[in-house]
């Protein structure tokens, strides 16, 4: 009996240690699901001088709590923030836009998805 219930107290803890963490987690994150860096610049939503900018690199992610006033100024998880998302052919000098004034939810994420120089954004709640 000792056994088992040291087996619950430990399940519990880790059902508990389980809903810390995707309670925690409440931030928007830009993937980048390309075969391009990407770079991502908040466009609006953010503390003027402040905000999300950042070159994110094919498989990774960056992210920004959404209770972050640098982030999202009205400090909402249902307020809309935006991005310009951009990538530069190997050797180009200017940017290539994929998506300009992007909106998503401060508590959702986004997308970038694509090959081939043939990238679009998808937004995700």
């Amino acid at each position: 009996m000792k056994k088992f219930n040291s087996v619950v107290a430990v399940l519990v803890f880790a059902v508990f240690a389980v809903f810390l963490a995707v309670e925690g987690a409440e931030a928007f994150c830009i993937y980048n699901n390309t075969d391009a860096q990407i770079s991502v610049e908040q466009t609006s939503g953010h503390k003027k001088t402040h905000g999300f900018v950042g070159r994110i690199n094919p498989g990774d992610n960056k992210c920004c709590n959404w209770q972050n006033s640098d982030c999202n100024k009205e400090g909402k998880k249902d307020s809309t923030v935006r991005f310009g998302v951009s990538y530069k052919f190997a050797g180009g000098e200017l940017p290539q836009i994929i998506c300009k004034d992007f909106p998503i939810k401060a508590g959702g994420w986004l997308t970038v998805e694509g090959s081939d120089v043939k990238y679009k954004c998808v937004a995700h709640e």
